[in-house]
């Protein structure tokens, strides 16, 4: 019997071992099978954030370039206005003073004619006109 007994015993001791080892591949085998997975979809989310930060950077880049190209049109713009009203005050300031050069000769006959009323008078006053 207990020889029996020994048999069974090593047959499920055998067994246990059988399925304990089973068990220790099926675990390692997930194990594996996680830390894989684990890999791609870690290798999948830096190839994704890569792409999205090239991405990123185009559209900004493409956005700054566009904004340059609308404030040097602006700039331009502003160029032609600032000479216009330059090449008008030139005008002006022409005018200005053609107007103040033959206003010079007329005030010096002003002068002279009331320079020669007031002999006049003066003359009249004392007698001798």
């Amino acid at each position: 019997m207990d020889n029996i007994m020994d048999k069974l015993a090593e047959k499920i001791s055998a067994q246990d071992m059988i399925k304990a080892n089973t068990q220790a591949e099926v675990e390692s085998a997930i194990s594996e099978s996680v830390e894989a997975v684990s890999r791609k979809m870690e290798e999948s989310f830096n190839k994704k954030f890569d792409e999205n930060s090239t991405k990123t950077h185009d559209v900004g880049v493409q956005t700054y370039r566009n904004i340059q190209a609308v404030l040097n049109k602006q700039e331009e713009k502003h160029q032609e206005e600032y000479k216009e009203i330059q090449k008008r005050f030139e005008e002006v300031q022409v005018a200005v003073e053609t107007k103040n050069t033959a206003l010079l000769p007329l005030l010096i006959v002003t002068l002279l004619v009331a320079g020669a009323d007031l002999v006049i008078n003066i003359l009249k006053i004392i007698g001798i006109l």
